[in-house]
């Protein structure tokens, strides 16, 4: 089932009465429209700010340019189940982003566990077997500015994160062709330009086992377009059910390695980072207002690293009771799964609305979260209290 036919026929009660702010009985048309007009919220608490060739973003910060997208705009209309591709969340750690022209563009491929040295160009590149595939791109800071007490960090809400179709060339292909040496362990990737005197150069490694997979690319294609600048043009590592840190952005060199690699960035264990089970509410945002004794349609998303999702649930009493939603069908392993819940009769005044997924192998999102969590600086925050959505009866 898709959004469509859900909202136009769940329980057989007519579309008007369940999208959000609107009410098939005249009298609450006018509340309703108060209730838009007073307060018509996006999904981020940060200001909306267009980047060039971007849709309005909320600016988390503007140098180096990291923008989140509004959660009334994870789930694109033009390119459903995706996001489209000028909401598509922006993060880098570089302050001055600059294009590199396709002419110009230049892959290396090689390292020390190489056989041989590989320069590739783009239309080299583009006669390597071709990958396409719906994955979520989401950063391990997901959520953390809505941790209580404040955790260090680029204070991201709900919108660090964005869903697309890839396609590009298969990294396996690439690196098979540029030959692997027994021994080999990782393979780090060069992207981006100059970001500090302490570490000139971006790296990030994974383990080979790890970019050996099929699903694996190397992406010169978002949405059926060329990717957009802010998003990696020319050349970006895809690495559909990994946390996308490792998803490097113009991608410049491929070394193949049986040590680490100096000056990978991220100083932590190089580990896959398969992402855990989550669950937001996309529709309707934080803060809106939405009539009292008149049905709502909640909509939002869950996804894991691959595994599926077995089903989500709602809770309106801050997890005492849980009702499942009802999930639309896949649109692939590594794409989010689209979810509705019809709330009956929200009560007046602020009230919260939790939900949780349960992956079929049996993961389920913790409810709070945890001190190992917190000290991590919030990576991999999944808990079900951070994504709450708070809502307003009126």
């Amino acid at each position: 089932m898709n959004r469509r036919r859900f909202i136009s026929g769940a329980l057989g009660v007519p579309a008007c009465s369940l999208i959000l702010q609107r009410c098939s009985r005249p009298a609450d048309r006018g509340l309703a429209a108060t209730a838009n007009k007073v307060n018509a919220p996006s999904g981020t608490p940060y200001p909306l700010v267009a980047l060039p060739g971007k849709a309005p973003l909320g600016q988390v910060y503007d140098r180096p340019p990291n923008y989140e997208t509004p959660t009334s705009h994870l789930i694109g209309d033009r390119t459903y189940p995706y996001t489209n591709s000028e909401y598509y969340y922006v993060r880098y750690r570089e302050a001055d982003i600059r294009s590199i022209s396709r002419d110009d563009f230049r892959l290396r491929v090689g390292g020390e566990s190489a056989r041989t040295t590989l320069n590739l160009t783009l239309h080299d590149l583009q006669k390597f077997p071709r990958v396409e595939i719906g994955a979520v791109g989401e950063c391990t800071g997901e959520g953390r500015g809505l941790v209580r007490p404040v955790v260090p960090g680029l204070p991201w809400t709900k919108g660090d994160l964005s869903c697309a179709l890839w396609a590009g060339a298969s990294l396996k292909a690439v690196l098979e062709q540029a030959g692997v040496k027994p021994g080999a362990a990782q393979v780090a990737f060069k992207g981006g330009r100059i970001i500090s005197l302490m570490k000139p150069e971006y790296w990030r490694a994974c383990p080979l086992e790890t970019v050996m997979q099929p699903d694996v690319l190397l992406a010169y294609e978002m949405n059926g377009a060329d990717l957009p600048l802010w998003n990696g043009y020319p050349l970006r590592l895809v690495v559909p059910g990994a946390y996308a840190p490792v998803w490097v952005k113009q991608v410049r060199e491929v070394e193949i390695r049986s040590t680490p690699h100096p000056l990978e960035w991220s100083g932590r264990p190089i580990t896959p980072g398969e992402l855990k089970t989550y669950s937001l509410i996309t529709t309707p945002p934080d803060g809106t207002l939405v009539p009292i004794a008149s049905p709502v349609t909640l909509t939002g998303v869950a996804w894991d690293s691959g595994k599926g999702i077995a089903k989500v649930e709602i809770s309106r009493d801050d997890g005492s009771t849980w009702e499942e939603a009802q999930i639309e069908r896949s649109y692939g392993k590594y794409v989010w799964r689209i979810w509705h819940y019809i709330l009956r009769t929200p009560p007046k005044g602020e009230f919260r609305i939790l939900s949780r997924a349960t992956s079929v192998d049996g993961e389920t999102q913790p409810m709070d979260v945890s001190a190992e969590i917190v000290k991590a600086g919030a990576r991999k925050n999944n808990a079900v209290r951070t994504y709450a959505a708070v809502l307003i009866g009126v």
